[in-house]
């Protein structure tokens, strides 16, 4: 294992288990007691954890407890989506210091994009009462395809190209090193880090924004896939018949029951259409994370049409999200994203009674099916958290 992973390992490990002893790490992770003691000793001496006390003496020497240390680093957290932008402050356990939503009115990648992302990059650490050498880096989680493997962190996205050079452009402007990757995949992170999830070191977690995707959290750690794309559960083939997918294969949980087909249907039954307020194309309300959320408060008003067209979506999701359970043998499926956090009285239980009843191993391990508490700013958070594990991999000069 290379040093900068055993870093990250422990410091984890530490993280999640709020206080531990140095052969409690060893315990958990394999590791030689020398090593956990080198490894322990870099974390102490960059200041990212301390001592935290001592377990009660059982005859021998006591147990010295490591704890982290918050405000040993800071980071901001990016997540860009179809309809603006989220940005969080975050410390080290991944608590939120300040955090504020805008619209750009720009695409990523463009000169006025990154003009108006680095003035609210500024905005934001003023509300936090940082500056910009305060920050170790920015993390910022995109929707669309990514590729991790090239520098330039160039995004795209199947309803058309961005340029490359996003993750060069920001760190040029912002003054601080940026890690790009999959929205999904930073939601995941997110989850990990300050939610439920954190407890469960094998999850799925379902993110719902004006597209559908998924982070998979595997003994701990998300996975990324060779090209950072791991997780595109929004194209997932449910049915080989099914209408053609923006992505150019067929019958796809998005083509078929994503967020924009649901607006698409919405729109095309005139009486559910006025009663959402939706206009004849998609975006009426600036986005198709709005325009499906104005068809979600007209479910919960009760409004027939509405519940049902939600509730074939949210059945379509629940066999697409078994199938990765039953690959992967998850113990967890969270549910987040700026979506599901108006839909979940409707999905929540359709995918809950799915994994519930049809899971392949349901019959040796129960699969818990949770909503997460941060939906709207869980791919901010764990976006943040990819700088700092940046940060935290590469031990600090002398």
């Amino acid at each position: 294992m290379r040093t900068s992973d055993t870093r990250s390992l422990v410091f984890d490990l530490v993280r999640a288990a709020g206080q531990v002893s140095r052969a409690g790490l060893a315990e958990r992770t394999g590791l030689t007691a020398a090593t956990i003691s080198t490894t322990v000793r870099q974390l102490l001496a960059d200041g990212l954890v301390a001592e935290s006390g001592r377990a009660p003496s059982t005859g021998g020497k006591p147990r010295t407890f490591i704890s982290v240390v918050p405000e040993a680093r800071f980071a901001v957290g990016i997540q860009v989506g179809h309809s603006g932008a989220v940005l969080v402050v975050t410390d080290l356990t991944g608590s939120v210091l300040a955090m504020t939503r805008r619209q750009t009115g720009a695409d990523p990648g463009t000169a006025e994009f990154v003009d108006r992302l680095t003035e609210e990059f500024d905005e934001i650490l003023l509300a936090a009462g940082l500056s910009r050498s305060d920050v170790v880096g920015a993390g910022v989680g995109l929707s669309g395809l990514i590729d991790r493997r090239q520098i330039s962190g160039r995004q795209q996205d199947y309803r058309g190209h961005r340029p490359a050079g996003l993750r060069g452009d920001l760190e040029r402007a912002l003054g601080v090193p940026v890690v790009v990757d999959n929205d999904a995949t930073a939601a995941a992170l997110g989850e990990w880090w300050v939610s439920s999830a954190g407890q469960t070191e094998d999850a799925v977690v379902v993110y719902l924004g004006a597209g559908i995707g998924a982070g998979l959290l595997m003994e701990g750690q998300v996975v990324q896939g060779g090209s950072g794309n791991a997780g595109e559960l929004g194209h997932v083939c449910v049915d080989v018949h099914g209408p053609r997918c923006v992505c150019g294969a067929q019958g796809c949980v998005e083509a078929v029951a994503g967020p924009w087909a649901v607006v698409e249907a919405a729109i095309s039954r005139p009486a559910l259409a006025r009663a959402a307020g939706l206009g004849a194309e998609v975006g009426t309300h600036g986005s198709v994370e709005a325009d499906f959320a104005a068809v979600a408060r007209a479910a919960r008003r009760g409004l027939p049409e509405a519940e049902r067209l939600l509730t074939e979506s949210a059945r379509v999701l629940a066999v697409a999200v078994r199938s990765v359970v039953n690959v992967v043998d998850a113990d967890a499926v969270i549910l987040t994203g700026p979506s599901i956090a108006v839909a979940a009285p409707i999905y929540l239980p359709v995918i809950a009674s799915e994994i519930r009843t049809m899971s392949y191993a349901r019959t040796i391990h129960e699969v818990a099916v949770r909503l997460s508490p941060n939906g709207s700013t869980a791919a901010a958070i764990g976006a943040a958290a990819l700088a700092l594990y940046e940060d935290i991999r590469s031990p600090a000069a002398p």
